[in-house]
This record gives C-alpha cells, structure tokens and sequence, in this order.
C-alpha cells in the first residue's frame, strides 16, 4: 500500500529552532494534515523517503490555530486556516536531505 504522501506532508519547517533539533537529536520538523495522525506521517515519512531507507522511531504532532487577521481599511475579521506540526525522530545514522 503505498500512501499518497504529497496529501499529508505539506512542507519541511525550517526556522532556526529546527536546525539545532536537526543537528543534535536526528528530529525533523514538518507541517502536515490537519487531519492526520500519527501512523498515516510516519508512513507518509518512510514512503516519501524510502530511497534512503528512513526509519521513523516516533512522530510528535502539535495542532495551531489560525491567527485573526483583519482586512485593512474595513472592520471585517478573518482567520488564518488551523495548521498542523509534526516533528519526527528518525533512527541513528539516517538523514534526510532537506534543501
């Protein structure tokens, strides 16, 4: 079964948070689905990457919620879509090759 990864992952993070991360625990960060869980970004990680053989050990997700915005010159209100982050550990000695 192969999972259609591009629904999932929407896009690597790259602040400088998750560099140090990247660099001394093996953890990358993306932000995904709103709607998936766990198993479905890992399967998503391993499908996406499976040239390099990646091994996910664990996923930990963080939900958001959108932030108000305002339309300048009016008093309407809108509001940024909630997004989704994933942060995922890979095995000792993988690598993923972000940029």
């Amino acid at each position: 079964m192969t999972v259609e990864y591009h629904k999932i992952i929407d896009r690597p993070i790259v602040t400088e948070e998750s560099q140090i991360l990247r660099e001394n625990g093996n953890h990358y960060v993306f932000r995904v689905s709103a709607t998936a869980n766990k198993r479905q970004i890992r399967d998503a990680i391993e499908d996406m990457y499976r040239k390099e053989a990646i091994k996910v050990v664990s996923v930990n997700t963080m939900n958001y919620r959108g932030k108000s915005r305002r339309q300048i010159g009016t008093r309407r209100t809108g509001r940024r879509a909630h997004w989704k982050k994933a942060i995922i550990t890979l095995r000792p000695g993988d690598q993923i090759e972000l940029i």
